[in-house]
């Protein structure tokens, strides 16, 4: 029980009515990819960012979209903090939930709030190569697919 976190992005595509042979998964079509950027488990610094930046639904254990330019200012909030520990607040009364995980009173909360600020570049870089993911555009010859689009979401649950 606890904060979970996922930043995912996904490819929505449809097969050309005249494809051959579209992709099955246990006999039914595909039509989407969902991969995982970065999970984050009680990371309430980032859980905080999304509501207070992207959407405020993303505290109501709604899976929100998330603009690539939004995600270019997570990438740079995450390469600021992992310098600055002041760079992402700790979260707040209004967005807390009963198991968020550490609280600004507790005397392991420095060394907690460090360990995920140590993974902040990584967790950047990732971010950041999936926004680079998110600019592709996929050229149609119309015997694959019909269209195809990708977009980034994040989800919190607890």
């Amino acid at each position: 029980m606890g904060l979970d976190q996922d930043l995912f992005i996904t490819k929505h595509f449809v097969w050309a009515h005249n494809h051959p042979d579209p992709t099955t998964v246990d006999g039914f079509e595909l039509h989407s990819h969902k991969m995982t950027v970065v999970e984050w488990r009680k990371n309430h610094w980032v859980h905080q960012w999304f509501c207070a930046n992207v959407s405020k639904a993303a505290n109501e254990c709604q899976e929100i979209h998330v603009e690539p330019e939004e995600l270019a200012q997570l990438a740079d909030k995450l390469e600021a903090w992992a310098d600055d520990p002041e760079a992402l607040p700790p979260v707040s009364d209004e967005v807390r939930g009963s198991f968020f995980g550490v609280r600004l009173t507790d005397p392991e909360y420095e060394e907690c709030r460090d360990r995920y600020r140590a993974k902040a570049k990584d967790e950047a870089k990732k971010i950041r190569k999936a926004i680079e993911w998110l600019k592709l555009e996929y050229n149609f010859d119309g015997r694959q697919m019909e269209w195809e689009s990708r977009y980034a979401t994040y989800r919190a649950s607890w």
